[in-house]
């Protein structure tokens, strides 16, 4: 490049510090502008498929990321009976990893540190220009070559650049806590499982994140307002799910509740202002890829720009970046969005609806789809 070029990124989460890496170790100088006083991971645990692992051995954020990360061997899912209805192998060569955000979140903040991304805290976006202009509530202004809006839902940039077709909040949403794990906690013929039960609209993911914490996720519709109360009724959930009562039992006062987004976007950037993560193309968390899109959009967005050596070339190389990858993030919205559709149906038809559909290879390769993609900027891609 004839000089340095210049981006501003609002957001400090997963979304936001990978594409403040993958800039800079293409010798972008980068700034991360973060609202909080501090980077702070949202939620409890979270899924890393192949995708997002190899962007992250691409960033050289692999290791610290699944230091001692649970290594899922199956996901499986079972009824109101705690009968199994489907046990799927994690396929080989196709890995899944879970860890805690937090380490995740510290894993990308570090790899933004050795890059030189400079992170300034405290400093709330309120608005964005097609200028590559972030704007603050303190009535400061920020401007670079480029600026990315990674400012998830309620994206400021988003609703400032005029982007936005539409926002659903789905019915449901979930319930997301640690606890400690205890010898025991796991039956022997459940080690290396996932494990996902549903009752009615209820359900119940048991997910370990390493060798002393589970993670549990507890779904219901948002109008259920006994079962998702922050402060846990244990006495129902674990009426729902009477097999793991001893976990539900556990539960503290950690406990965060959220309702699902569904957004859609006319265009994923105006000028040279451009948004990705969940301000771009929010989805529910049913196939662990909210985090993994975000990312491999983060590293695919600096590929993109790694021909670019002037500013007025960057809305380009946008358009191209979102041509090429806005394909597989719609159908991965797409099919999240339709798994969390089974959750409304009777228990019977929707333990025969579940066998049937992951029984058939054409419907496993729709739902595997972006976990078994190889991202941009990584190896094979």
């Amino acid at each position: 490049m004839d000089k340095t070029l210049s981006a501003i990124i609002a957001g400090g989460g997963l979304g936001g510090l990978a594409t403040a890496a993958a800039l800079a170790q293409r010798g972008w100088d980068v700034t991360v502008y973060e609202r909080q006083p501090a980077l702070r991971a949202a939620g409890s645990g979270i899924y890393i498929w192949e995708n997002g692992l190899r962007v992250l051995e691409a960033l050289g954020a692999c290791d610290d990321a699944v230091r001692d990360a649970f290594h899922g061997r199956f996901f499986e899912q079972r009824d109101h009976r705690g009968e199994i209805i489907e046990s799927a192998p994690i396929a080989a060569g196709r890995r899944l990893i879970t860890v805690k955000r937090s380490q995740l979140l510290d894993a990308l903040r570090d790899a933004c540190l050795r890059t030189g991304v400079k992170v300034v805290t405290s400093a709330e976006i309120i608005g964005a220009t097609p200028r590559g202009e972030l704007r603050f509530a303190n009535g400061d202004a920020a401007r670079a070559d480029l600026a990315v809006g990674v400012d998830g839902i309620w994206s400021r940039v988003r609703q400032a650049l005029g982007l936005e077709m539409y926002h659903q909040q789905t019915e449901e949403g979930a319930l997301r806590t640690v606890i400690d794990s205890r010898p025991g906690d796991i039956p022997p013929q459940d080690a290396g499982k996932y494990i996902e039960n549903w009752n009615g609209m209820r359900r119940l993911l048991i997910t370990p994140i390493n060798a002393q914490q589970i993670y549990l996720a507890l779904t219901c519709t948002e109008n259920d307002r006994a079962a998702r109360d922050t402060n846990i009724d244990k006495a129902l959930w674990s009426a729902a799910f009477p097999q793991w009562a001893h976990l539900i039992d556990r539960i503290g006062s950690e406990v965060s509740w959220g309702v699902y987004s569904i957004i859609k976007c006319s265009a994923w950037s105006a000028g040279r202002t451009v948004i990705l993560g969940d301000a771009a193309h929010a989805q529910p968390p049913n196939l662990g890829q909210g985090g993994g899109m975000a990312m491999q959009n983060g590293l695919a967005l600096a590929v993109a720009l790694e021909g670019v050596s002037r500013a007025e070339q960057i809305p380009a190389a946008l358009e191209a970046w979102e041509a090429r990858e806005r394909p597989l993030v719609d159908h991965c919205q797409k099919w999240s969005t339709l798994y969390g559709e089974v959750a409304f149906l009777p228990d019977d038809v929707r333990t025969a609806t579940i066998r049937g559909a992951m029984g058939n290879p054409w419907v496993s390769e729709q739902i595997f789809r972006a976990a078994n993609h190889a991202p941009t900027g990584t190896t094979g891609n």
